[in-house]
Formats: C-alpha cells, sequence, structure tokens
C-alpha cells in the first residue's frame, strides 16, 4: 500500500514486543522455576492468556491494571503446565520482566531519537499501567526523546478498542488520520489503529514475519525497524 508520508504529523509506538523484547520470559522463567522443561511454551501462553484476560474485560466492561493480569496471566500459564510456583517468586519473576530488567531493541534509543530529530513528536500508546511504562522509558533512555506515554488505564479499556486510540490522538492534539502507529508482535494493534483511523507501521522484529491472518486490515507499511521509519519520514 503506498504511503502518503507528508500527511503524517505524529508518530505513536506500541510498547511491548515493540519497544520491549518479550522474548527474554524465557530466561527468567528459566531461572526462578525449578525443573522447568518448555520455558518458550510457558512464556508464549503467559503472554496469550494475559492478553485474552484484557480482551474479556473490554467485553464484560470488567476493567483492571495490566499489571495484575499479567500476574494472573502468569499464575495460569505455570498452573496449567503443571508448575505449583509460590505467589512470592511469582512476583518476583513479573517483577523482573516488566521492570527491574526489561530488555530494550537495539534499534529504539537511536531510532526513535532520528525520528525526533525529523521533527515528529513521538508518543508511546500501552496497555501497560503508567507505573509500568515509566519504568519502560527509564530503562529505555526516552525520557528526552519521547514526548509522554499514553497508557489505557487512562481510559479503562484496551487494545484493540478504538477508544483508546481516539483518546491518544486527542491527548497528542493531533487528528487521527495524521497519526501513524508502528506496532510488531501480533496484529491486533495494527487493526485496532487502523480501524480507529491512524495510519500503521507493523515492525518487523528478529524471527518474526507479517502474521497473514485475514481479520483485519493489512498495516500500511512493513518496518524492520526504528532506523527504518526514520529513513522514511527523514
Amino acid at each position: 500500500m503506498l504511503m502518503e508520508y507528508d500527511s503524517i504529523s505524529t508518530v505513536t509506538v506500541d510498547s511491548y514486543s515493540t519497544l520491549v523484547d518479550i522474548g527474554s520470559q524465557e530466561a527468567v522463567l528459566e531461572a526462578h522455576v525449578d525443573g522447568l522443561d518448555d520455558a518458550e511454551s510457558v512464556s508464549q501462553l503467559w503472554r496469550a492468556q494475559y492478553l485474552q484476560y484484557s480482551m474479556i474485560a473490554n467485553d464484560i466492561d470488567a476493567y483492571r491494571p495490566f499489571w495484575d493480569l499479567i500476574g494472573q496471566g502468569l499464575r495460569y500459564a505455570l498452573e496449567a503446565n503443571g508448575y505449583d510456583v509460590p505467589k512470592a517468586t511469582r512476583d518476583e519473576i513479573r517483577r523482573t520482566v516488566y521492570e527491574d530488567e526489561l530488555s530494550i531493541f537495539d534499534d529504539v534509543k537511536e531510532g526513535i531519537g532520528r525520528i525526533t530529530d525529523a521533527g515528529y513528536e513521538v508518543y508511546i500508546i500501552s496497555n501497560g499501567s503508567p507505573e509500568m511504562l515509566d519504568h519502560l522509558v527509564a530503562a529505555a533512555d526516552l525520557g528526552d526523546t519521547v514526548t509522554d506515554a499514553i497508557s489505557a488505564h487512562e481510559v479503562e479499556t484496551y487494545k484493540p478498542d478504538a477508544a483508546i486510540y481516539e483518546h491518544a490522538a486527542e491527548r497528542t492534539g493531533t487528528p487521527i488520520d495524521e497519526v501513524l502507529h508502528a506496532s510488531g508482535g501480533g496484529m491486533r494493534d495494527v487493526w485496532g489503529a487502523k480501524h480507529a483511523g491512524m495510519s500503521t507501521a507493523w515492525v518487523s522484529r528478529p524471527g518474526e514475519e507479517l502474521p497473514t491472518e485475514e481479520l483485519g486490515p493489512e498495516p500500511d507499511i512493513v518496518i524492520e525497524d526504528f532506523h527504518d521509519l526514520a529513513d522514511r519520514l527523514e
């Protein structure tokens, strides 16, 4: 699809799987769970489960902070695989992955810095709680680069509900059709942003290929990383 870069005024970016490498969950699980045989499958179920909880919360109007959903998802994933892990250990795993030892992709700081140097304000849009996003911004050293981090907590609804993208556009002071939203991982964030009226970029992180799901629209562009996006916007 042909992208009209001149129409873009503001760039927004997803957080986990886009700025943060969620693959780090596996090593943390292995370090904290005795006898763990398949950290990859537990990690995948963990993430899938807390995202499912977020969708259910949207559907039944039962918002709970994302931090809580992550904890509940971890408990489910461990128990489903036969591991009885004390709450204190589960809390330490969650804290290590999502606060203390965030694994930031290498291109993030310089790539996003180039985008801001080109004259674009950059905002984070995330399901993460405000406290989680504070840790992310600090870990990625983006405090002087991104204009702000916008949390689902502000509207008490999760992606891909249009309300969070509409709220983000309002917070940035930008018409929604002048916002480009960049996201990696699965397609639900791209679909949600596109449905709300934003242009979209899918970030192809190492080892990932553009999902072939047919439920929603394709992204406007596919980018290798934030340097690639900067090259297109400069």
